[in-house]
């Protein structure tokens, strides 16, 4: 036993890697041909006490390439979330850097795992008071202090503020709910993140398209709203002019909502709908059909005479 581990020959197989944070593990050919070349491993891999990984990834991926079946660890005992976390950190920033968004990872699980340490932390306090007792919510996760995310983004090596930015754009990527045309930008723009090392450019198109699909939702919530509100009549259909000074949306808009009712004549029968639209419901789909026309011979010739 020696500054807290122990050395012991373990099955390489028997290691258990779990979640990580890092998902980029580099050359690992180049690796392997230098423990080959140094006759071992210079620095034992690290695990605890029942095999999980706790340092030295992309060691045990080399060593499974040379097709070693035991391999020398140091079992350490971690006691906590943080403790794991602040060992993977400590050696990918040393020997392998991580990229901004596995930085991002980490610095996220950091404030959670420091929330809930305080959570806990507070909670032992109220129940040391004389008298007192736990209230409810005492061991939620509080929102992290701005010296919470500073120590987590120093450990971690960069700004705050560019981590939560990267957060952001990762949150929009994953984020179900979320406009399909956004969450597919939002993994584009995380994509060259990692290839560029550059934030705020992608942070801000990924916000602006947001707010974008957020404005187009809201109006066609006011629209659709509006619609029902108030009921055309024939006479209304057959006075129905265009508004004289009608809002005009980005390009982007277009195309969101060419994807959202992209396939739209797959889902009606014809045979149903020509039985049941009234005489003023095919008037607005002749409407529909008749400018929708001229907008597209308008936007073809324009097309073409740029090219």
């Amino acid at each position: 036993m020696s500054d807290g581990h122990l050395e012991l020959a373990w099955a390489v197989d028997a290691i258990r890697v779990g979640r990580r944070v890092r998902v980029d593990l580099g050359d690992i050919d180049e690796l392997a041909a230098s423990i080959r070349s140094t006759g071992g491993l210079l620095q034992p891999i690290t695990i605890t006490p029942d095999g999980l990984l706790i340092c030295g990834l992309r060691r045990l991926e080399a060593v499974k390439h040379l097709g070693w079946t035991t391999v020398n660890v140091w079992v350490r005992n971690l006691s906590s979330p943080l403790a794991m976390l602040l060992a993977e950190r400590e050696e990918n920033t040393v020997r392998k850097a991580l990229t901004l968004t596995e930085a991002a990872t980490v610095y996220r699980e950091m404030k959670a795992v420091q929330a809930e340490d305080a959570a806990r932390r507070q909670q032992a306090t109220w129940l040391e008071g004389p008298g007192r007792q736990v209230g409810h919510g005492a061991a939620k996760c509080a929102a992290p202090s701005g010296e919470a995310r500073q120590h987590a983004a120093a450990l971690v090596g960069y700004s705050h503020t560019t981590l939560d930015k990267v957060a952001a754009v990762q949150d929009a990527a994953a984020d179900e709910h979320t406009d399909p045309m956004v969450r597919d930008m939002a993994a584009r723009r995380l994509t060259l993140i990692e290839q560029t090392g550059k934030v705020d450019p992608h942070y801000q198109a990924v916000r602006a398209a947001q707010q974008d699909a957020a404005t187009m939702a809201a109006d066609a919530l006011a629209r659709a709203r509006a619609a029902r509100a108030r009921p055309a009549t024939k006479r209304q259909l057959e006075r129905r002019e265009p508004p004289t000074d009608p809002a005009r949306w980005s390009p982007r808009a277009f195309v969101v909502m060419l994807s959202d009712t992209d396939y739209w004549w797959a889902h009606y029968d014809p045979a149903e709908l020509a039985a049941r639209l009234n005489t003023e419901q095919w008037a607005l789909v002749e409407d529909w059909q008749a400018n929708t026309e001229a907008f597209l011979t308008e936007l073809r010739a324009r097309r073409r005479a740029s090219a």
